[in-house]
């Protein structure tokens, strides 16, 4: 009888510290929103080839954003990151001033700046990206949206082109949509 007290009471203790556990290692598995999206853009930018022209500069990828919300500050984490051989570098930008941009960051309060940013982006060599619903329909050339508690997102091909980019055939396969 003893024996069997002790052991259901190892269990009880058991039970109590997997309980315990269980959302500390939820959390490690689950990356907060803003830094997943910011990696899922980062990692986009591998997609990508750039024209020559457009004034920016061959020796990095220059993200830049309008607007410090917490998509941008993951993607400053990301400051430095090697891609395709050159440093990332993230700036903060005028919405004037985007003619040194690889690739243009909108977050969701920069939705009033989408109309003037996108009629002044063709045959531009930026690619616009944003993750707020409707962007991709008013201009946006990537756009991040959560289904199903995942972060998914789709492409406008014809903006793509249209700015003078060529996106690998990698990216259109793991777009939720490709809109041509």
């Amino acid at each position: 009888m003893l024996m069997f007290a002790c052991a259901c009471r190892r269990k009880l203790w058991l039970l109590v510290l997997l309980l315990m556990l269980a959302p500390l290692t939820q959390a490690q598995r689950q990356a907060p929103e803003a830094e997943l999206k910011a990696a899922i853009m980062v990692n986009m930018l591998l997609f990508v080839d750039w024209p020559s022209q457009g004034g920016r500069a061959a020796d990095r990828l220059t993200l830049c954003y309008l607007d410090a919300r917490p998509v941008p500050l993951a993607l400053s984490q990301l400051d430095g990151k090697l891609l395709k051989g050159k440093p990332l570098q993230v700036v903060r930008v005028d919405a004037a001033a985007l003619a040194g941009c690889h690739a243009l960051y909108l977050s969701p309060p920069d939705g009033a700046s989408l109309p003037r940013i996108v009629s002044n982006l063709p045959a531009s060599g930026i690619l616009l990206m944003g993750d707020s619903p409707g962007y991709l329909q008013r201009g946006a050339m990537i756009n991040l949206e959560i289904e199903g508690g995942r972060v998914v997102f789709d492409i406008d091909l014809k903006s793509v082109r249209q700015a003078g980019l060529v996106l690998s055939s990698k990216a259109l396969r793991l777009a939720r949509h490709v809109l041509e």
